[in-house]
This record gives C-alpha cells, sequence and structure tokens, in this order.
C-alpha cells in the first residue's frame, strides 16, 4: 500500500472519529438542554407553590389582623356608648339649666 493511501485512509478515519464525536457532543449537549429545561420547569412549578401558599398565608394574617381591628373597634365603641349613656343625665340636666338661664 502506498503511502499516499494510507495517508487518505487515515485521513477519512480522522473524519470519521471526528464526526461521530461531533455526533455525540451534540446529542450530549439536547441532552442537557432537555434536562435543563426539565429542571427549569421543575423549579417554576416549585416557585409558584410557594408563591400560592405565601399569598394564602398573607391573606390569612390579613384577616386575623382585619379581625383584631375590628373588635377593638367595637370594644372602644362600647367603652364610648357606655360612657355616653353614663353621662346622659347629667348632660340633659346641664343643656336644660343653659337654655332656661337664657
Amino acid at each position: 500500500m502506498s503511502i499516499f493511501k494510507s495517508v487518505k485512509e487515515a485521513e477519512s478515519k480522522a473524519d470519521n472519529i471526528k464526526n461521530e464525536a461531533l455526533e455525540n457532543v451534540n446529542r450530549l449537549l439536547d441532552d442537557a438542554r432537555i434536562k435543563g429545561e426539565i429542571e427549569a420547569k421543575k423549579i417554576s412549578a416549585l416557585a409558584f407553590e410557594k408563591e400560592k401558599a405565601l399569598k394564602e398565608e398573607t391573606s390569612k394574617k390579613i384577616s386575623e389582623i382585619k379581625q383584631k381591628v375590628l373588635n377593638e373597634a367595637k370594644h372602644q365603641s362600647s367603652k364610648l356608648e357606655n360612657i355616653a349613656t353614663k353621662n346622659r343625665d347629667k348632660t340633659i340636666s346641664y343643656i336644660i339649666e343653659k337654655v332656661f338661664s337664657l
């Protein structure tokens, strides 16, 4: 076999090895891309679930705080109503006295 023919065969084998290596690299890149997309979807779903849980927790806390504020407002209103009721007779007497003193 001539040297020229040996070189051509070696070049041909090298090209085949190179093409196989490129195919392997492309397959590995595709696999990595697919795995990355799957992982990104998992992370996105997890983040969505955490966001949903946080929104629910926040809504619950807001409702609790709102109820506390409403209860305190009712308590204060009741206290003021009791004070007004206790002082009603004194207030009416004072007003009548001022009207008649004119």
